[in-house]
């Protein structure tokens, strides 16, 4: 019979309660990094630089893009394994959150938009792309700092529980630090981004899986510039149609 060393066991227990501990610090920086660089890029390229919007959205892409690859690098995030994580269930949630935002969008009046070339790029730019990077950011990475925070553990109910509370709370705290950034949002106009990524959300906290999500953000905006280009609300910041 092999008999554990008591000394051993208690510092191999020790050990993996600081590499939790660690871990948990690690997703909170890495989130708090997150609401200011992504208050600060909207404020100094919409208050600060007055940038023009396409020029803006190119570097809030950017930002983006390299926020989160660094943060999936970090963390080790598994891109392949996360969507195809129960992704049929993330499609499904994802259309019906599609249908809510894109009937919250043409509920709005029409306003003028460009025509021809230019519109196509409006869509697969100001639309598609944007839309993207915001669910990325406003419904993805919140989700994924919550699940990390729980150490990827959701084997009970409880622990399922809060971890839809936890992910909830991270999307409002997100959303808002961002929208704060411009300032067409520092005031009521701010609830309507908040109930609306809520709903966004919705795919990603049920399943893990990004896809429904970002389907669902991408077509607001796809719907935002087709059908109210000059609007203030889905289209972050304000323009007029040239």
């Amino acid at each position: 019979m092999t008999t554990l060393n008591p000394a051993l066991v208690a510092t191999e227990s020790t050990t993996r309660v600081a590499e939790r501990e660690g871990s948990r610090e690690r997703e909170a920086v890495w989130f708090i990094a997150g609401l200011v660089v992504f208050f600060v890029v909207p404020w100094l390229g919409t208050d600060v630089g007055d940038l023009n919007h396409d020029l803006y959205y190119l570097v809030y892409i950017t930002a983006t893009v390299l926020f989160l690859g660094r943060y999936v690098q970090a963390i080790g995030i598994d891109v392949a394994k996360l969507v195809r994580r129960r992704w049929q269930s993330s499609v499904l949630l994802g259309l019906a959150a599609t249908a809510f935002v894109v009937v919250n969008v043409v509920r709005n009046d029409a306003t003028d938009r460009p025509t021809g070339a230019y519109l196509v790029f409006k869509v697969v730019w100001r639309g598609l792309a944007y839309g993207i990077a915001d669910a990325l950011i406003l419904s993805v990475f919140p989700c994924l700092i919550a699940y990390g925070l729980l150490q990827h553990d959701l084997s009970t109910v409880a622990r399922k529980a809060r971890y839809v509370g936890l992910a909830t709370v991270l999307i409002w705290t997100i959303t808002a630090a961002y929208h704060l950034g411009y300032d067409q949002y520092r005031n009521r106009e701010i609830i309507a981004p908040e109930i609306g990524n809520t709903v966004i959300s919705v795919p990603m906290i049920a399943t893990l899986n990004p896809v429904g999500a970002v389907m669902a953000h991408a077509a607001m905006h796809v719907t935002a510039n087709i059908h109210a280009y000059e609007t203030e609300v889905f289209l972050p910041p304000g323009t007029s149609a040239p």
